[in-house]
């Protein structure tokens, strides 16, 4: 594929199973566990819901993204690498933080020609 810019963030296979992708967010929410737990809330003129925080020991279990610090929980923390895939990164759990769908598609891999 000459010419063709590609970003490193494309890894096929090595991202594993829906199990392993489904651990791999267990483990940074356990890990990365937040001061609060979540509840869902939404206001009257809202277009969703949202996560609001909660007494620990009240709601569910969530974290924050390591850049905003939004509460996530298992639907919403995206993996994000440490070290790029780009630049040989893998998930292992050395080198996986949480972060949100915006923050992680931010900062994403360097596009190159």
């Amino acid at each position: 594929m000459t010419g063709t810019a590609t970003r490193g963030t494309t890894n096929g296979n090595a991202r594993g199973s829906s199990t392993d992708r489904a651990a791999r967010r267990a483990y940074l929410l356990d890990t990365y566990r937040a001061d609060v737990d979540g509840m869902w809330f939404a206001t009257p003129f809202s277009d969703g819901l949202f996560i609001t925080a909660t007494p620990r020991g009240t709601g569910f279990q969530v974290c924050r993204c390591y850049r905003c610090g939004i509460l996530l929980d298992a639907d919403t923390v995206t993996v994000d690498r440490i070290r790029p895939g780009c630049q040989g990164g893998t998930y292992r759990r050395t080198n996986i933080r949480p972060c949100c769908g915006r923050c992680n598609s931010e900062t994403g891999g360097s596009t190159r020609s």
